[in-house]
């Protein structure tokens, strides 16, 4: 369960309108980059991030595709990883100025904040609505290797219903029984079908309170690494860095059901980037600014040390990095219509590297050209009409003291 709720908290977090509560006073948000686009265009770009900002319910389709190719003895379509997926979701947009009000309280103040961070997820959780079909297409090497090592057979695609309303979170039984035979199979001998139901929001208030087993920490590590990360992008010297770097330019006009949108393409220049001497500068303000998140102590020879290892990834990765976005936005009201982000690296420098610094490379390696490729597609609609998500009729709600960390795991 824990593998599905960070799921969910992570799909949300992505859409304009996530965050969370307590009352703060709420800082502007940090102005689109805009490269040499005219003052028109660029006051677009800006009047779309407040719009978005403010959105309460949506309907969302993504697709996410993520492949490696140039691996010898590996054929390509079993290194293809795809998701996709069609949500209807309700927001609370005051969630999202208050956590960012909390993310540009400093790092230091996110370190104290962890009750608050806490009851933010609690509070996330609480008022998010949503109903998510998904699915899921499994590497076929990945697949071999779990079946191999782990003696455990999954099917190379897999599907789920699940939905999150007032608290609880639902999960179509059938549905995953049917991408998983044996699963289902075990299921119908049980005579366990259709939807099932549990109190997450109960859950995460009894393990903060001490009365059940500690929570998996990570959903709140990752937020406030997240947020961190944030803070750092909205800093005026780290964007002042980045801005000769980002070239932002206006494609041909398009439609969408009917209405013009202004089509905008950002990209960036990781090669020159890297190069430049303030990237080093860059990348230690980035650790500073992590390491004050996360409350460690480290060493400054070994974090210098580390620093220097990955400016030099860095440097041998942007050789052949591409990256940009792509957007759809409304003439008339700024809306984001469509969001699509590409990114593709060779990774072949870091087999070079691996090998120099004396690394034992399996034979089929060496001889590898690894290419990396990520491309994800979101297309929105439905603003502030979405449709409203109801639990499903004659789930079977378990009941919370019957929750155990195996039960859970049933579905995560």
């Amino acid at each position: 369960m824990e593998l599905l709720a960070m799921l969910i908290l992570s799909i949300a977090m992505w859409l304009p309108g996530a965050g969370a509560p307590e009352q703060r006073e709420v800082p502007p948000l940090p102005p689109p980059f805009c490269g040499e686009l005219d003052a028109a265009d660029c006051q677009l770009l800006a009047d779309s991030q407040e719009l978005m900002a403010g959105v309460e319910s949506m309907t969302m389709a993504l697709q996410v595709d993520a492949a490696m190719r140039g691996i010898p003895e590996l054929a390509d379509e079993d290194l293809m990883f795809g998701m996709s997926m069609d949500m209807s979701v309700h927001l609370d947009p005051a969630f999202n100025e208050q956590m960012r009000a909390l993310a540009m309280s400093g790092p230091e103040e996110l370190l104290a904040a962890q009750d608050e961070l806490a009851q933010m997820v609690v509070d996330f959780y609480n008022t998010l609505a949503m109903d998510m079909d998904m699915e899921m297409m499994l590497p076929g090497a990945l697949l071999q290797v779990l079946e191999a090592e782990e003696d455990v057979v999954l099917p190379e695609t897999m599907a789920y219903q699940t939905r999150m309303v007032d608290g609880y979170v639902y999960v179509n039984l059938d549905v995953l029984a049917e991408s998983i035979p044996e699963l289902g199979a075990e299921m119908a001998s049980e005579g366990i079908e259709g939807w099932i139901g549990f109190d997450f929001v109960g859950q995460l208030e009894q393990q903060m309170s001490g009365a059940a087993p500690a929570p998996n920490t990570s959903t709140l590590e990752s937020m406030q690494m997240g947020m961190a990360f944030n803070q750092m992008m909205a800093d005026e010297t780290i964007r002042a860095l980045l801005d000769p770097y980002v070239t932002v330019e206006r494609l041909a006009d398009e439609e969408r059901d009917g209405m013009p949108v202004a089509v905008f393409r950002t990209s960036v220049d990781l090669g020159s980037m890297v190069s430049n001497p303030d990237f080093t500068r860059m990348l230690r303000e980035a650790a500073d600014s992590m390491i004050a998140a996360s409350g460690e102590t480290v060493d400054q020879q070994e974090l210098g040390a580390g620093l220097l290892g990955v400016q030099m990834l860095a440097n041998i990765l942007a050789r052949s990095f591409e990256f940009e976005i792509v957007q759809a936005v409304g003439i008339e009201q700024p809306y984001v219509y469509d969001y699509g982000m590409m990114m593709e690296m060779d990774l072949s420098g870091l087999l070079t590297l691996a090998a120099m610094s004396g690394e034992d490379l399996p034979p089929e390696l060496l001889r590898a050209k690894p290419v990396f490729s990520f491309d994800m597609d979101a297309s929105y609609a439905d603003y502030d009409s979405a449709p409203a998500v109801e639990a499903p009729e004659g789930a079977q709600i378990i009941p919370l003291d019957s929750m155990d960390q195996e039960s859970m795991n049933v579905v995560s």
